[in-house]
């Protein structure tokens, strides 16, 4: 695997290199092929049927902390609400793996990228929640300080990003493993919007209340769903509410039942994100107080003893209650935060994944109770502990997540793949297909008609949730400046055998997407690319000559093709992807606007036809 991993990613640069491959040729657009009926008298009958597994993300560790490696899957059982189920996969994730080689990347003409990390990628996804609501003023110094300590130190390959909650909740870094990135995130020498130095406003906020936080995890499931394995929500947080979220010991007459909907919504969000939270108290070891003071009544005097235990007892017992939740942990009463950071960080890298069908399919909406056990005992277990059993086939609408800007797809699309959390500001550099693409302006600003002006208001009514009215049509139109993209597609990625209808042409997507400084979605748009039907496609080129990264000859063949878009000037960045619709494979990365200047050389490119396609814009 390791070796066709270089070898295909030596083809693709070496051909992102090529002077030619920055002189585009347009993309052929058309709609979606239409499936091809069957001959009945050829054909065996296929019935379809839909199996729903519960996925369960295991840590076990033993009692100094460390994690246990090695177990196989007969040492585990599930028991759902008491009964046995039979564990229908297993995988085993170690932190310390060592990543498939990557390629030394060269130095790419300005303007131009692929879709390879720049470093090996290592371990589960990580967002670090940077909770100022409910944290004390004079916590707030210490804990950004420290949080800059640990990022210094963090693992090599670790990918984070990082939320704010403020004034609301801000993705204000996207997944990075630059340790660069993520410190400029959290500078305090040049703060970015609502990432305050002090937050003094937290009661405004919300608190010590449970609602706002419960909106907080739930909006971070949704940002998070689609994309595949663990996520660790590492929360940076202080006072918070007691009785969030419901463990098998929680009192049915306690707090959190006035808040029933939003749990359960969170709960299963969580779960479809495969989530485990990690709540990092910042208060460090708190010394707490006993008072007493002097009571008369009619039985005489008596003294009266207070303590302010009690309250921060509770607020541990709940920190608790969502990491065992979860399947997660808990780290409080430590003066050591950059350590605990460090603590959270390693506790979640090293676990097992299990899946299993539930006997019960009655999914009547009720909380359903799990219990992993292991067959060796002497080993603590983490994992999720109850999911709601909602119906299966009912829609899961979560197309309004302020901190992202909408879904690429419309909301009356109801396809199912993978290009939708992949094109959301902040995601994950995606690498199933690569691909590079020069991005460059074309010509210069200019006013947006009028057709352009109704797009932009129906992009910006979907970004916050069509509570926004659009733009009145006395508005003067925003200027916009077109870009365009031209992507370098190998042919080796997407050839015959690996796709489901070899017979039948490939059909890809073409995404784009900008957004400005708040993450909010300004405009989108998704071009179909087909290959051509003759032996040598216009759109298919062929490189020959000795790879720059091995010496070696090479032959190859390459898709190009080309995208434009027109963006308002207050975008900040674009987020670019392919997608084969066959195999559903997915390469998504985002460039950082306004762009860099241009040698006259590399920008002296032929300008290509502005006009679209009715089938290859979708204004959403």
């Amino acid at each position: 695997m390791a070796a066709t991993f270089t070898v295909g990613m030596r083809s693709l640069l070496a051909a992102v290199l090529i002077p030619c491959a920055l002189h585009p040729l347009p993309a052929q657009r058309d709609s979606p092929p239409q499936q091809t009926p069957q001959n009945p008298e050829s054909s065996d009958l296929v019935f379809h049927s839909s199996v729903r597994r519960v996925i369960l993300d295991v840590v076990v560790t033993d009692f100094n902390g460390k994690p246990v490696r090695g177990l196989s899957r007969e040492k585990f059982s599930i028991r759902e609400d008491g009964k046995l189920q039979q564990v229908l996969s297993f995988d085993a994730h170690e932190f310390d793996e060592i990543p498939d080689p990557l390629p030394k990347l060269p130095s790419l003409p300005s303007n131009t990228w692929v879709n390879v990390p720049a470093v090996p990628e290592k371990g589960p996804l990580y967002v670090i929640l940077y909770d100022m609501v409910n944290m004390e003023t004079d916590d707030q110094a210490t804990a950004r300080k420290q949080l800059l300590k640990f990022i210094s130190d963090k693992p090599p390959g670790a990918r984070f990003a990082i939320f704010v909650f403020s004034d609301g909740l801000r993705l204000v870094q996207g997944f990075t493993a630059d340790q660069s990135q993520l410190l400029a995130a959290m500078d305090p020498k040049s703060p970015r919007p609502h990432v305050p130095k002090i937050f003094l406003y937290g009661d405004n906020y919300g608190r010590g209340q449970v609602g706002p936080i419960v909106s907080v995890f739930t909006r971070i499931a949704h940002f998070l769903d689609g994309f595949p394995e663990r996520k660790n929500v590492i929360w940076v947080t202080g006072s918070i509410p007691t009785t969030i979220l419901p463990t098998e010991n929680l009192n049915p007459n306690t707090e959190a039942v006035s808040y029933n909907d939003e749990i359960k919504e969170a709960i299963n969000a969580m779960a479809r994100s495969q989530i485990a939270v990690y709540p990092v108290d910042v208060r460090g070891v708190v010394i707490t107080h006993i008072q007493s003071r002097p009571q008369t009544g009619a039985g005489g005097s008596a003294m009266t003893i207070t303590t302010d235990s009690t309250a921060l007892n509770a607020s541990y017992s709940t920190e608790g209650d969502i990491a065992t939740a979860t399947g997660g942990r808990a780290i409080y009463s430590s003066n050591d935060l950059r350590g605990a950071l460090a603590e959270a960080t390693e506790a979640g890298a090293n676990y097992y994944t299990l899946s299993y069908a539930p006997s019960n399919h009655d999914y009547d909406g009720q909380l359903r109770n799990i219990h992993v056990e292991l067959s060796q005992h002497g080993y603590r277990l983490a994992y999720r502990r109850s999911y709601y059993a909602d119906d299966a086939n009912s829609a899961v609408e979560n197309d309004n997540v302020p901190v992202t800007g909408p879904a690429l797809r419309s909301p009356s699309d109801k396809s199912v793949d993978s290009l939708t959390a992949h094109m959301r500001h902040g995601a994950p550099v995606a690498h199933q297909l690569f691909f590079g693409a020069h991005v460059h302006v074309v010509g210069v600003p200019a006013r947006a008609s009028a057709e352009q002006m109704s797009t932009l208001a129906k992009q910006q009514a979907l970004s916050h949730g069509g509570r926004k009215k659009r733009p009145a049509k006395s508005s003067p139109p925003v200027p916009l400046q077109a870009y365009a993209i031209d992507y370098t597609l190998s042919a080796q990625q997407i050839k015959p055998g690996s796709r489901a209808n070899s017979t039948q042409p490939f059909l890809l997507e073409l995404a784009a997407a900008v957004f400005d400084a708040d993450g909010q979605m300004l405009i989108s748009k998704v071009q179909h690319a087909r290959e051509a039907p003759s032996p040598n496609p216009s759109n298919a080129t062929e490189n020959t000559g000795a790879s720059f990264l091995t010496g070696e000859p090479s032959k190859s063949v390459f898709y190009r093709f080309q995208q434009q878009i027109d963006a308002p000037l207050n975008a900040t960045s674009i987020r670019i992807a392919v997608r084969d619709i066959s195999t559903d494979r997915v390469g998504a990365m985002e460039v950082a606007l306004p762009l860099a200047p241009e040698p006259e050389a590399q920008a002296d490119v032929p300008e290509q036809p502005r006009s679209e396609g009715p089938a290859s814009t979708k204004p959403n």
